[in-house]
């Protein structure tokens, strides 16, 4: 495990002025996603930074940041589906859901098959119920469900519905505590950890999340992410990556370049005509990219009856 959060060498900052843009990070385990961007703020020097999508200290995998004006459409990426690839451990159980927790029961799994454990996944690709883990990040009361389980109190939780679109195993070792590899696509808001832990209480013996990787977060991909070792090495020598635009980030959206005058009165918070030329896509979606000439993003609009309403301008 590499330790960055709190390394006693000095982090060498990067002259930025005013960075714009997305940022896919390869989060390392042992460390939290705030410490990632507490990092990524002191190399860019900059304030205005986010993430989109908690990754546990377990976690690793793509953490997908936000800095200065792109922190106004986190809101819009947040909801993105996710893909992930995960270590289960069957024939115990814990107190997180994961290996990192107190075990709280054992059972021989070495009955389980692999036919079985196939059989065992139908029930769970689709959309299906999911109660939330109480070490996640939802609020109860004001405070955050993790912070009641690190006093050892729990709180109901209600089921909530998600949906998981592929669930592959992608390998199986049978044994007392068998073990499996799981590639799982899924909605924004579902527990890996959890999905395991329903997994293997249907098979009767329980199931921990060994090791979880995200990787991919909506179009934002691990092939693309940077590690925080690259980002300094980059910073020390003056060559930082280029920061993925707005535009880049909305490319799935429907979009339309704007006149130079359009522009201006889209700055000003005015609506414009919404061009009789517009896709059959614009023209059906409410939310959409507005583009400058230069195919820079100025801002995002709604479309209603004919005229395009601005709800986001950026500098």
């Amino acid at each position: 495990m590499v330790e960055l959060a709190d390394s006693p060498q000095p982090v060498k900052t990067c002259a930025a002025s005013s960075p714009t843009g997305l940022l896919v990070v390869d989060k390392p385990q042992g460390i939290t996603s705030h410490d990632v961007v507490s990092r990524v703020r002191r190399i860019y020097r900059t304030k205005r930074v986010g993430h989109i999508g908690t990754l546990d200290p377990l976690a690793t995998g793509v953490l997908v940041l936000c800095l200065g004006d792109a922190t106004r459409i986190a809101e819009y990426l947040a909801g993105c589906d996710k893909e992930y690839v995960a270590n289960a451990c069957f024939g115990e159980t814990s107190s997180t859901e994961d290996s990192t927790g107190e075990i709280l029961s054992e059972s021989d799994a070495s009955h389980v098959t692999l036919s079985m454990l196939d059989l065992a996944l139908v029930a769970f690709r689709g959309d299906i119920l999911q109660t939330p883990p109480m070490v996640s990040a939802l609020h109860h009361d004001g405070r955050r469900l993790y912070e009641i389980a690190r006093e050892g109190g729990t709180v109901e939780r209600l089921a909530r519905p998600v949906s998981v679109s592929e669930l592959d195993l992608l390998s199986f070792q049978p044994g007392m505590r068998a073990t499996a590899e799981f590639r799982v696509c899924c909605s924004s808001g579902t527990y890996i950890r959890t999905l395991i832990a329903d997994i293997g209480a249907s098979l009767g013996v329980g199931g921990v999340m060994a090791s979880l990787r995200r990787t991919r977060v909506g179009p934002f991909r691990i092939v693309d992410a940077q590690t925080l070792p690259e980002l300094q090495s980059a910073c020390e020598a003056g060559m930082l990556p280029p920061l993925e635009t707005i535009a880049e980030a909305l490319r799935d959206w429907p979009s339309i370049r704007l006149t130079a005058e359009e522009e201006s009165e889209v700055r000003m918070g005015r609506t414009i005509v919404a061009p009789s030329t517009s896709s059959p896509e614009s023209t059906l979606s409410t939310r959409m990219v507005l583009l400058d000439t230069d195919g820079v993003c100025v801002g995002i609009g709604e479309i209603q009856d004919g005229v395009i309403q601005p709800r986001k301008v950026f500098a």
